[in-house]
């Protein structure tokens, strides 16, 4: 009998520390989903916060440099100074606008200083490399014929191709092969070496470039880079009296460990030019540090974008590029950076 009492005891405690565990179990539950839901709540509120400032941060940033550096067109990879020489070693990277109420002033990136020649003197003495500037250049000319981009750029960076260049640093003269004219001047086609690793092959007439031709800048360094985002720039179209004229197009490589997150630069630019400076419609595309892209539209005249309305922020901004899959999206640049954008970097007797 007592062992029967004793079960029964423990069944009915059993009976009622469930029924307990009913009622109690439900609020624990729902106090903790509370808990759980206001932790989650803090934290994205917390890294919105954290993402409004680190934009502010840049933006400061980004303002400070301005003061100080030789600033360029807004978007990196098309710069201009306050001429053309002071180019493409400048950089500013146009930031888009996200509404019609907030707009953000286009971020500028940490410039060098004006430019210069970019290639300089490293462990190699190019000034004692030997090299036949007629043999080279037709080899040159043969692979450009043939569109052989691979053969130009292996090239190009050969020691004695490089010293060719040397020679003829803080210049504007250049070594030429191809066709002449009565007075010995390159006409017809030919290719010449500049300076500072540039070439240029197409038509000539009475000793400068003029018709259909393409111009290469190799962005080379015997030293350190950790300032110049390119490693090459291109431009294909018509020239006149020794600069870009008519239709033509831009493009750059970058070296993309430089490249900022976010920062949208100019890869491709197709449009025209007047005595080397942009001059009506043109068709843009922006790289991104992921590689993904963004394409624009824009109008020029007379080397100064066009400006697309009458928005300005504080800081006298103006919007120059819309984009075209959202044309409430747009570039911005200051009036003071939108003067005599063109080719940057180009060498030629004839540029201001």
């Amino acid at each position: 009998m007592k062992k029967l009492f004793e079960e029964n005891e423990t069944e009915n405690a059993g009976g009622e520390l469930a029924k307990i565990l009913v009622k109690v179990v439900p609020f624990a539950l729902i106090i903790f989903i509370l808990a759980v839901t206001l932790i989650v709540n803090q934290t994205k509120k917390h890294d919105e916060n954290q993402t409004e400032d680190l934009q502010q941060n840049i933006m400061d940033y980004a303002d400070e440099n301005r003061i100080n550096q030789t600033i360029s067109q807004a978007v990196t990879a098309s710069p201009t100074g306050s001429g053309q020489d002071s180019q493409e070693n400048t950089e500013k990277a146009g930031q888009e606008k996200e509404s019609e109420d907030a707009s953000i002033p286009p971020m500028e990136l940490p410039s060098p200083t004006p430019y210069k020649e970019i290639m300089e003197a490293g462990k190699i003495d190019y000034s004692k490399v030997k090299f036949n500037k007629d043999t080279q250049l037709a080899e040159m000319m043969s692979y450009w014929e043939q569109n052989n981009q691979k053969a130009l750029d292996d090239l190009a960076n050969l020691d004695h191709y490089i010293a060719m260049s040397w020679q003829l640093k803080g210049s504007k003269e250049f070594y030429y092969y191809g066709g002449v004219n009565g007075n010995g001047q390159p006409e017809g086609k030919g290719i010449a070496v500049y300076a500072d690793n540039q070439y240029y092959y197409g038509d000539w007439k009475d000793g400068v470039r003029s018709g259909n031709g393409t111009w290469i800048h190799y962005h080379m360094h015997a030293t350190e880079n950790t300032q110049d985002l390119y490693t090459y720039h291109q431009y294909t179209g018509g020239w006149l009296n020794d600069l870009p004229e008519g239709e033509g197009s831009e493009h750059y490589d970058y070296n993309k460990s430089l490249l900022l997150n976010g920062v949208g630069y100019d890869a491709n630019l197709i449009g025209s030019y007047e005595k080397g400076l942009i001059h009506g419609d043109f068709y843009i595309t922006n790289l991104y540090a992921d590689e993904s892209t963004k394409e624009w539209n824009a109008k020029a005249e007379s080397g100064s974008w066009i400006y697309l309305n009458e928005n300005k922020d504080k800081k006298g901004n103006r919007t120059v590029h819309v984009e075209i899959s959202d044309p409430d999206n747009y570039i911005w640049m200051h009036p003071r950076d939108n003067v005599n954008i063109g080719v940057p970097c180009l060498i030629s007797k004839n540029k201001n």
